[in-house]
């Protein structure tokens, strides 16, 4: 009995799972995203498309504490415990996110390639706030996610043309 206590104290719990969600609000606005929550249970990493008038394609970070809200502030985004990719993030209360087609771009495309992810950012106080992830086992889910939103996985989409003046 006590072999069989031990070795369930040493048996790691198993890896979140990539979740996908589709749905569409009472406005007719539909949202697709894929996410896991973080090793601490708590977390949560969300790639998501929303199409209402336009279509909008963000990464999220979602922590159970406010991060802060107000001014944009850097994310650092690690795959694999290699080097960060930094960008400004918007910060409107509990999460965090990127709407920014390049960010959206290298992000999607380093995720699905990885095993592992880790955000780094700071709260409201200034204080370190960080989570690890397990990252998507293939890039199917990435991929329907980003195409309800017109991306392809690794191709920054170009910016519609300008609307012509009318006579």
């Amino acid at each position: 009995m006590i072999a069989f206590l031990l070795l369930q104290a040493v048996t790691p719990a198993p890896a979140p799972a990539w979740k996908l969600a589709d749905r569409t609000n009472a406005a007719g606005v539909r949202s697709i995203s894929a996410s896991v929550t973080g090793n601490d249970g708590l977390s949560r990493f969300v790639v998501k498309c929303d199409v209402g008038s336009e279509p909008i394609v963000s990464i999220q970070f979602i922590q159970p504490q406010p991060l802060g809200s107000g001014t944009d502030k850097p994310v650092a985004v690690r795959f694999d415990g290699g080097p960060a990719f930094t960008y400004n993030w918007q910060f409107p209360g509990t999460g965090t996110y990127t709407a920014d087609p390049e960010a959206i771009t290298r992000l999607t495309t380093f995720l699905v390639k990885s095993k592992t992810v880790r955000v780094e950012t700071t709260n409201g106080a200034n204080f370190a706030v960080q989570a690890n992830f397990v990252a998507p086992t293939g890039d199917a889910m990435i991929r329907q996610v980003l195409g309800v939103c017109g991306y392809t996985l690794g191709v920054v989409p170009t910016p519609p043309p300008p609307p012509k003046d009318a006579p």
